[in-house]
């Protein structure tokens, strides 16, 4: 049958078209059928995206995806309607002209290598407004990992990647109010190591260090920071910033059995007390393990100028959270 009524009834179904945005929960549409309508039968042509009762009533939402619904104007099945249905990523409305609004923010920024901070070059950027959306925006940087590109405001899930880096991923905000360049630490690849972990933050304090203390083959602990930057075939300090923004980059070569305990050390002031120096940074770490693991942690907002961060079981290989805030003025004696 067509959608061309037959000249023996006139009716009609509304609405003839839907486009929803996906979300969390089951949304509800009722069709509404008028004029010549006797015992009308409902169906769909995609159940995954859009269910339909015998009541009319359309269920949707969950999945993104398209459906043809067909109501026929009785069970004889004598007259076709069709109602065409969209379930679309919510970043689809953000990014489409005619639900666009705000202002156009300029962003620039570096892709850096984690491991000696020279520039990467030809990453490509990705900017998506949910971390499962398409595609909104992108750019390549240029040959010395520097890039630009203009957006409208908003928040923006971004992911880069270049051949022989673990892929960064992480959310920026594009407002117009604020300033500075967008710095993005890439690992390169794993290669035998068991782990990297990459430390960031923002202009203040000028000074965070990276500690890392492990179990020794012989009973003791071993502690890398700055005085102290490799440990015979255990870990080492690939890169020390003393200049705000980071990174600071430690790899650890291989895990015993043990506790493996890395924290963050807020160096411009460890005299101080109270301090939240540390809290007030935007410091951010990322571990990234061998099996394709990746975690991310974010200094909470309370005082102190030591961030535990995690510990790492040697035995098992798992990163279990700490986030507790101390105080220490001693370097040498964080993470012990």
């Amino acid at each position: 049958m067509t959608d061309a009524p037959p000249t023996f009834c006139h009716w009609e179904v509304q609405p003839r078209s839907i486009r929803l945005s996906a979300g969390e929960f089951e949304q509800r549409i009722p069709l509404s059928l008028r004029g010549d309508v006797d015992a009308p039968v409902f169906a769909t042509s995609n159940p995954e995206v859009a269910e339909i009762g015998p009541d009319g009533v359309i269920r949707c939402g969950w999945t993104i995806g398209n459906a043809v619904l067909m109501v026929w104007r009785s069970s004889a099945r004598d007259s076709l309607r069709h109602v065409l249905l969209e379930v679309r990523d919510p970043s689809w409305f953000a990014d489409h002209p005619d639900f666009a609004s705000g202002a156009t923010v300029f962003l620039s920024g570096m892709v850096v290598n984690a491991l000696n901070t020279s520039g990467v070059g030809n990453a490509l950027i990705e900017f998506r407004r949910s971390e499962t959306g398409p595609t909104a925006f992108q750019t390549f940087a240029n040959a010395y990992g520097g890039f630009e590109l203009s957006v409208p405001e908003g928040f923006y899930y971004i992911e880069v990647t270049a051949p022989g880096y673990i892929a960064w991923h992480g959310w920026v905000n594009a407002d117009p109010n604020t300033s500075g360049d967008i710095q993005i630490v890439l690992s390169p690849e794993l290669d035998g190591q068991v782990a990297r972990i990459v430390l960031q933050w923002g202009l203040n304090p000028r000074d965070l260090d990276s500690h890392l203390t492990g179990p020794t083959p012989s009973g003791g602990r071993f502690h890398v920071f700055y005085s102290h930057t490799i440990e015979n075939e255990a870990a080492e300090l690939d890169v020390d910033d003393t200049s705000s923004y980071g990174p600071e980059t430690i790899t650890i070569h291989r895990l015993i059995p043990g506790v493996y305990r890395y924290a963050v050390h807020d160096y411009t002031n460890r005299n101080a007390n109270p301090s939240t120096g540390l809290a007030q940074s935007g410091a951010s770490v990322k571990v990234f393990l061998s099996d394709g693991r990746e975690q991310t942690f974010n200094v909470p907002n309370a005082p102190g100028t030591v961030w535990t961060v995690f510990e790492i079981d040697g035995a098992a290989g798992t990163v279990t959270a700490v986030n507790a805030m101390s105080y220490q003025s001693q370097p040498a004696n964080v993470g012990m």
